[in-house]
């Protein structure tokens, strides 16, 4: 007795599409390490003064909440004797 061996056609895989990318029309320009420099630095003083400005926002949302509450503490008329 003897086997046949089937051969299994296997499909080739294809070569993934290059993505192409689009060059822009306008012209680019060097800048100087100076300009550079101060974007970053621009940059860097936005971002720190973003986070201050939410600190500063959740600090005042927590006071208003104890003023709200140590008001209401005082107005109440509770008397020990």
């Amino acid at each position: 007795m003897a086997t046949k061996t089937v051969a299994k056609k296997v499909p080739a895989k294809k070569a993934p599409a290059k993505k192409t990318t689009a060059i822009s029309k306008e012209p680019t320009f060097g800048m100087p390490q100076e300009v550079k420099d101060w974007i970053e630095r621009a940059h860097s003083i936005m971002n720190h003064q973003r986070g201050e400005i939410e600190r500063l926002k959740e600090e005042n949302k927590e006071l208003k909440a104890y003023k709200s509450w140590a008001s209401s503490r005082l107005t109440r008329s509770e008397h020990h004797d």
